[in-house]
């Protein structure tokens, strides 16, 4: 498994996606979480808030349908776009996986 590396302020993990999405997706995922506590819940209005704007701004910017997924603890397995894939950390410690279907 590859170490993390941080790109464009986020330490990522896994990408499969060109560096001009990849940058806008993790600068809009920083600026849209920045306002959740680092201890808000998934169920918080804000929390649901950031990431439905993050979902939206990939839709609008890049084609839809992009999907996001931000948590602490989660697995995963999904079908993708090719070039369309990123899994990342950004500063409050939460993971963001956004990836077009």
């Amino acid at each position: 498994m590859k170490e993390k590396q941080l790109i464009f302020g986020a330490e990522v993990k896994s990408v499969d996606m060109p560096d001009n999405i990849l940058k806008d997706a993790i600068e809009f995922s920083i600026a849209a979480l920045e306002e959740c506590s680092a201890d808000a819940e998934p169920c918080d209005p804000i929390f649901k808030s950031a990431i439905r704007s993050i979902k939206e701004h990939m839709d609008e910017t890049w084609t839809p349908h992009w999907q996001v997924i931000v948590g602490r603890n989660f697995g995963s397995l999904v079908n993708h776009e090719a070039k369309r894939f990123a899994y990342f950390y950004v500063n409050c410690g939460r993971a963001v996986m956004i990836y077009k279907t």
